[in-house]
C-alpha cells in the first residue's frame, strides 16, 4: 500500500517534497521508495504525536499537506490547495463523523459509540490535512498543535489545528461494499481520495503490541480481503454502490451526548498517573530511556 500511496501522490505532484516518519525499521524498503519517489526519510522509533512534531518542524513549505500511509489519491488536490492560497478556506479535512461500515460488527468492537468509527464533531483526522503551516508557526508555533477542549474519545494530538482555523472545507466519506473497511473521499462528484481504516492493522491487530478487541481476528481478516481486492483493482477501481459515512441523517451532536453519556468516568490525574506507572513497569531500561527522551523532545519543540 506503501507504494501505491507514493505513487499516487508523484503523479500529481512530481517535485514536491515528500517527507516520511517511518516507525520499526525497514531501512531497504525506504531506501527503494527513497530512489523510486525521491522522499526524504527518518527511521525513528515514536509515536505519533512526535513522528508529527518532527515532520512539521523539518517542512520548509509554506503549505503543508499531511496524508496517512493508508491514503491513495484518487485525483488532483491541487485545487484545494488554490482554495486555502485565496482564502476561501483555511483548512481542509476530513470531519471526524465517520459510521461503521457495514462489514463490521461495531456494536461487538466498540459498542460504546453507537455505530460511530470517529465522532467529534468539528475536528479531522489527518487523513488528509492542508493548512497554511508558515502562518501557522508564526502565530502559534507547533505548540497550537495541542487542543484546549479535553476529549475523553476520539482524542487526536494535532486538535489545536482544527481549533485554531475556522473556515474549515470537509470532504466527506462514503463507504464501498467492494474494497473492506475504507472510505472514498469526495468533494462533489470529486472522488479525491481513498482511505483504509487500519492500515498498519498487521501491527496494530496481529502483532505482539496488537489492540486487544473481541472480534480482532476478524476485523484483520476483513481489512487484509479488502486491501487485497482494492491492490488487485487498482488504479481502475470500481467506485459504485458507494453509501454516505458521515451519517447524514444523524442529530449529529444528540449522538455525541449520548455517546459521552455511556462511557465510564473519565479518570482522574491520579488514576491517570498510575496507569502510566503501570505501563512503564514493562519497559527495560533502554525502552524507558528512549521514552524519556522522547518525552523531553516533544516539549522542549513546543516551548
Amino acid at each position: 500500500m506503501m507504494r501505491i500511496h507514493l505513487q499516487s501522490i508523484r503523479r500529481f505532484f512530481p517535485t514536491a517534497p515528500i517527507l516520511v516518519s517511518k516507525k520499526g525499521g525497514g531501512y531497504e524498503e525506504m531506501e527503494e521508495y527513497r530512489t523510486d519517489f525521491r522522499i526524504q526519510y527518518w527511521i525513528e522509533e515514536c509515536n505519533y504525536s512526535d513522528a508529527l512534531l518532527g515532520l512539521l518542524g523539518r517542512c520548509e513549505t509554506e503549505y503543508v499537506c499531511i496524508l496517512d500511509h493508508d491514503t491513495v489519491l484518487l485525483a488532483d488536490p491541487a485545487y484545494l490547495l488554490v482554495g486555502l492560497v485565496d482564502r476561501r478556506w483555511d483548512m481542509v479535512g476530513i470531519e471526524e463523523r465517520i459510521r461503521d461500515h457495514p462489514a463490521i460488527n461495531g456494536a461487538r468492537l466498540w459498542p460504546q459509540n453507537r455505530g460511530w468509527m470517529r465522532l467529534a464533531p468539528g475536528y479531522t483526522d489527518a487523513t488528509l490535512l492542508m493548512f497554511n503551516l508558515r502562518e501557522f508557526m508564526r502565530r502559534w508555533g507547533l505548540r497550537g498543535l495541542r487542543p484546549k477542549k479535553p476529549f475523553p474519545t476520539d482524542y487526536e494530538f494535532h486538535y489545536g489545528i482544527c481549533e485554531k482555523h475556522t473556515q474549515h472545507k470537509y470532504l466527506l466519506p462514503f463507504h464501498t461494499p467492494r474494497y473492506g473497511i475504507g472510505n472514498v473521499l469526495k468533494d462533489d462528484d470529486i472522488a479525491v481520495l481513498w482511505h483504509q481504516w487500519f492500515g498498519a492493522y498487521r501491527t496494530r491487530l496481529e502483532g505482539p503490541e496488537a489492540d486487544v478487541l473481541p472480534g480482532t481476528r476478524q476485523l484483520a481478516g476483513t481489512i487484509r480481503q479488502g486491501e487485497e481486492v482494492f491492490l488487485a483493482d487498482y488504479p481502475n477501481l470500481d467506485l459504485s454502490n458507494l453509501t454516505p459515512a458521515w451519517g447524514p441523517n444523524y442529530d449529529i451532536h444528540a449522538e455525541r451526548r449520548e455517546v459521552l453519556r455511556a462511557l465510564p468516568p473519565y479518570p482522574g490525574l491520579l488514576e491517570q498517573l498510575k496507569t502510566r506507572l503501570n505501563r512503564w513497569r514493562h519497559y527495560n531500561i533502554r525502552k524507558f530511556v528512549l521514552h524519556a527522551i522522547r518525552w523531553v523532545e516533544r516539549w522542549w519543540r513546543m516551548l
